[in-house]
């Protein structure tokens, strides 16, 4: 184990791999703050496998889907939108805050819980290496079924207030997701045949469509900056606000704790990934914190720090099926598999035994990108928290032209503009008229996984799964879960 650390060390900190993750370090940093997207380096280095060093590929592949992710969290918290995968849940109380003039304040707490979350998951994925083959054999597909329902059930949780509005859009997202091939058949769904819906609704443009166009249009039409309020302080006290972030994150270590928790147990089964495991952490919060039953969703900070610990201790605990089983819980883990196989390493008992050198390096590069990028956020902070104060007609037009590119990018199609502008007008009504969006953002990427989950365990077990063990205890959790939302929320039932 010492030798394979050394000779892990000794690659990572040569000059190739150093300079990879230089080069790659500014492109994950203007990522994460693309509302709605994330620019594919990955496959631009899978294409150049057979000039780079493996060494170089492998760790900048790494080092750059974990650092991008760190900083998505600025467009989440200042202008309301959501990422390809991070920063969804950010948004319901990140967004609040900063309408509020505590940009900074989220900001601060977000990129320390980020650093956190990120370390735990780097440290959860060394230690658990001797043990993963034999607890991830536990899991079937019948309890990564209930496991993706727990994740589609969060629908209640963030639509407090509008409990049964929450479910009828959570019923249409994944009516949406249905839309395209089906997982088990292949079949082509409600495409109407228009060969572009093929491929089921691209995540980015129906996010950018339900989040970024009618926060652009509110902040138009109310022709007032993000920051309703503290205009004069976010101007003055960013920096303090920044601190007083990080100091408010940090009287949370248990909070942080249990989230992390969730984002690498959840980020290591595969198929479910950073989406359910971040919404998975946020539910749980709103129900066991003291009162955020309450104050979720309005700008509570403690959101923000369930949120994203869990969002970036995904990272550590996604590369465990991959590394151990071959089984890429991701579209960036399955690309990063590829290249795994294309340099001739095969995942399983050898990146324990033969590759163990470079399996250390991984987790020691997870650890270094949570190191650099997160300073580097929390030093720009001060100056990137201004743009909340930045007036309405200055700003609107600058979000809408960044958010249509990075809708234009997910697939390079014109239909790309057009479910963008569909959604637009979807989310502007839904705004208005008070029905909760992040319904159907959690139905949409959660779908597919569930049906997946769902067909594979009626025919692979059919009644038997109801004798097996870890599937009642994850289903008796599950009911618990749910029983206490409807109990807590039993009011709002009235409301809607």
């Amino acid at each position: 184990m010492l030798d394979a650390a050394i000779s892990g060390l000794q690659h990572l900190f040569s000059l190739g791999p150093i300079i990879g993750m230089l080069v790659v370090l500014p492109v994950s940093l203007f990522s994460g703050l693309m509302p709605g997207g994330v620019l594919p380096i990955t496959a631009v280095i899978l294409s150049l496998v057979g000039a780079l060093d493996p060494w170089v590929a492998i760790t900048a592949v790494v080092f750059h889907m974990s650092a991008v992710y760190i900083s998505e969290p600025v467009p989440a918290i200042l202008m309301g939108i959501p990422g390809g995968r991070a920063a969804q849940a950010t948004v319901l109380d990140g967004y609040p805050l900063a309408r509020q003039g505590l940009a900074g304040v989220a900001l601060g707490a977000s990129y320390t819980t980020c650093f956190v979350g990120g370390i735990f998951g780097a440290i959860a994925l060394l230690l658990s290496l001797p043990l993963a083959r034999d607890l991830l054999r536990l899991f079937g597909s019948a309890e990564f079924f209930l496991l993706s329902l727990m994740g589609v059930l969060a629908v209640a949780v963030v639509s407090s207030g509008a409990v049964v509005k929450g479910m009828l859009t959570g019923a249409f997202g994944l009516a949406l997701a249905m839309v395209g091939y089906s997982p088990i058949t292949s079949d082509v769904r409600a495409a109407f045949g228009i060969e572009y819906l093929w491929d089921g609704l691209p995540l980015i443009p129906v996010v950018v469509g339900l989040f970024a166009l009618p926060e652009a249009i509110d902040l138009v039409v109310g022709n007032q900056p993000i920051a309703t309020q503290r205009i004069d302080a976010v101007m003055k006290e960013a920096q303090r606000d920044v601190f007083r972030g990080m100091r408010i994150a940090l009287q949370h270590p248990w909070l942080m704790f249990k989230s992390s928790m969730i984002g690498t147990f959840v980020g290591a089964l595969p198929g479910l990934g950073a989406s359910a495991a971040h919404w998975m952490a946020y539910a749980y919060a709103r129900q066991t914190e003291k009162g955020a039953r309450e104050t979720f969703g309005t700008g509570d900070i403690r959101g923000i720090i369930a949120a994203d610990a869990a969002n970036n201790s995904c990272d550590g605990g996604a590369l465990i099926p991959t590394l151990m089983f071959g089984i890429p819980g991701s579209g960036g883990m399955a690309l990063f598999l590829t290249m795994l196989i294309l340099y001739g390493i095969q995942p399983g008992p050898a990146m324990l035994s033969t590759h163990l050198d470079l399996t250390i390096s991984l987790v020691i590069t997870i650890v270094l990108s949570n190191i650099v990028v997160a300073p580097i956020m929390l030093f720009f902070s001060p100056w990137i928290v201004r743009i909340s104060a930045v007036p309405p007609n200055t700003l609107a037009p600058i979000v809408i032209a960044v958010v249509t590119l990075g809708a234009f990018q997910a697939s390079s199609s014109m239909a790309d503009l057009v479910v963008t502008g569909a959604f637009g007008v979807l989310g502007v009504f839904m705004k208005r008229y008070g029905w909760p969006r992040p319904s159907i953002l959690i139905a949409v990427v959660l779908g597919k996984i569930l049906e997946k989950y769902l067909w594979l365990s009626i025919n692979t077990y059919s009644w038997s799964m109801l004798e097996r063990p870890q599937f009642l205890i994850i289903l008796v959790l599950m009911l618990l879960f749910v029983g206490s939302i409807l109990w807590f929320q039993r009011g709002t039932f009235e409301r809607c």
